[in-house]
């Protein structure tokens, strides 16, 4: 589907009990567990396409370069495993972030290159780790970390914000699920219209 116009916003998300399908040709699998060491070692373990990994805690989350991501209870943690090619970190977070900001009407912006800003603190981050066949790319797995309900640790308020912080009210974890696959599903519907 490759006539939208540019800024219209893709097609509603259809709900079933297992796997979520949104678009015929975006069949995403949900698994979820309440707590894994990162939701990227899962998925790069799975290597299916279309697998989505939800944790409710991450007991080892990492950010790019290797950096240590807190992610207790609360948050949206996740990782999506997609056909290559890879896209660019600053395409994924400007996904997720306009999918968020027009969903729930709070101004999320990016800096760049993966990094999702609210109020100049740090909502959440973007990290793509590419599985590779021999020389050519394989699975693409993208994980997304977001602060929504989760308790912001002292030591990190100066720095980074949740939206139930920003907003006063908590958050519904599979709403906000939905609205970033739905980010992601624009994204690479966006990439089909241009190949």
């Amino acid at each position: 589907m490759c006539d939208e116009k540019k800024g219209s916003n893709p097609s509603p998300i259809t709900r079933h009990t297992s796997p979520i399908t949104r678009h015929a040709s975006l069949p995403w699998r949900i698994l979820r567990f309440p707590e894994v060491n990162s939701t990227q070692d899962v998925a790069k373990g799975l290597r299916e396409a279309w697998l989505v990994v939800v944790a409710g805690r991450q007991r080892r989350g990492r950010g790019r370069r290797g950096s240590v991501w807190h992610s207790p209870e609360g948050g949206l943690w996740l990782s999506a495993v997609f056909p290559p090619p890879a896209p660019a970190h600053i395409q994924v977070a400007r996904a997720v972030a306009d999918a968020i900001r027009d969903a729930l009407g709070v101004p999320v912006e990016v800096d760049p290159p993966n990094d999702l800003m609210l109020h100049g603190k740090k909502l959440g981050g973007i990290l793509i780790e590419t599985r590779f066949q021999g020389e050519s790319e394989g699975m693409v797995i993208v994980g997304i970390g977001i602060n929504a309900n989760n308790p912001i640790p002292e030591e990190l308020r100066g720095t980074a914000i949740s939206l139930r912080e920003a907003t006063g009210e908590d958050v519904d974890l599979e709403k906000l699920l939905e609205i970033v696959l739905r980010g992601l599903e624009y994204l690479l519907r966006r990439r089909e219209c241009r190949e």
